[in-house]
């Protein structure tokens, strides 16, 4: 394996607590939140090794969580303002943020300091209401209705990510043009994949992907610009990445396809930190097991251990990704082995992907792959 890099920017997690009870959250909501101190040491951390780096990486930090916004007062504006005003550091700022906690004052601090934003929001009142409620219950739509407007005049080109469910999902499509309808250019989906999916839930979920189909291929069609999926738009991609796959005779051949080109390993420069300074290579899994993680690197205070991120990552290659159905999947001779976090939490291995996951990434593929022949019936007419 090549040298590691150093750790130069992290998802700084700065509590696990949340004012939303999602209904498919993996964090454990445990009572745990980070001090400025431990902030400051965090982005300290970040700070030398971008120098050690010979200043080549820029370093940044996402605020996350649970509801990293929670943390606004204590943590995220004095960290921003010691870092940019005091130290006058060219650092990178990002959040993630469930938008709820979100001010006018508080949006335009984040535009001051060139903030990036991705908003998980995961559809009209119906859906949203249903899957993501505040602690007591109460919906959260009526709020980020108004907040919404707010966020795409200051973030044009947000993302507006969404997580699937059974309960709900019959009302994908018409969220996504919700979405659309509000001003948003890009969307991602994803079905939970912590929860059983029985036949009438995939087929109701195949039916929603099928009817953005058709609205992709009717848009482009018209000379009109869909709100785009990116995993829809990465299946155009893959078509074409599987077939010359196929005519080369290679298998699992991709840069992606191992250890070195998969976030989630230890074995970029992007890492996790836990409110007490532990390192962890996935931001998914510092609120579950502690240092006793197969995903625990190290701390911000005795060090980084490339040891434990070589044996991640060397744990990760050493056994060929795998799903129920790889034999049948025009995916196996160019798969990635989805997310790792997932992957681990789900079936306990590394690369034993989650069914569900397989399926959906299939279903996508096939849509795309119907969307093509469309498009190239149309061109021949």
């Amino acid at each position: 394996m090549r040298e590691l890099p150093k750790i130069t920017s992290a998802m700084l997690v700065v509590t696990h607590a949340c004012n939303l009870r999602c209904r498919y959250c993996f964090v454990q909501k445990e009572p745990s939140r980070m001090t400025l101190e431990t902030a400051k040491d965090a982005a300290t951390f970040l700070i030398n090794n971008a120098k050690a780096e010979g200043g080549k990486q820029r370093p940044g930090i996402n605020f996350f969580g649970g509801e990293p916004m929670l943390m606004y007062e204590s943590i995220i504006k004095p960290l921003v303002e010691w870092v940019h005003d005091d130290l006058g550091e060219p650092f990178r700022f990002s959040i993630t943020t469930n938008g709820t906690l979100l001010t006018d004052e508080r949006i335009h601090f984040m535009q001051r300091h060139r903030f990036g934003l991705l908003l998980s929001m995961d559809g009209n009142k119906s859906v949203q209401d249903y899957n993501r409620p505040y602690a007591d219950g109460k919906g959260s739509f009526t709020i980020l209705k108004t907040i919404v407007p707010k966020v795409l005049a200051a973030w044009p080109g947000t993302t507006f990510r969404m997580t699937a469910i059974p309960e709900t999902c019959s009302h994908l499509f018409e969220s996504i043009m919700w979405a659309a309808a509000q001003g948003f250019t890009n969307f991602f989906v994803t079905p939970n994949v912590f929860e059983a999916w029985d036949e009438a839930a995939r087929d109701v979920l195949a039916g929603e992907l099928h009817k953005y189909a058709d609205y992709y291929a009717d848009c482009k069609a018209r000379g009109v610009k869909p709100i785009t999926f990116s995993t829809f738009e990465q299946a155009f991609w893959d078509i074409k990445a599987i077939a010359d796959a196929e005519a080369k005779g290679v298998y699992r051949a991709m840069p992606k396809c191992r250890s070195e080109g998969k976030c989630g390993l230890g074995t970029s420069r992007f890492a996790s930190i836990h409110p007490n300074g532990n390192l962890y290579a996935c931001q998914e899994m510092t609120s579950n097991e502690g240092e006793d993680s197969a995903f625990y690197i190290g701390s911000i205070y005795g060090g980084v251990d490339n040891n434990r991120r070589r044996a991640l990552a060397e744990a990760f290659d050493s056994v060929p990704a795998w799903g129920e159905y790889c034999g049948e999947c025009e995916y196996d001779r160019i798969c990635d082995g989805g997310c790792v976090a997932n992957n681990y939490m789900v079936t306990g291995k590394l690369g034993g992907m989650p069914e569900m996951y397989c399926w959906w990434r299939r279903t996508v593929l096939h849509e795309a792959m119907r969307v093509k022949e469309v498009e190239q019936c149309r061109a021949e007419a």
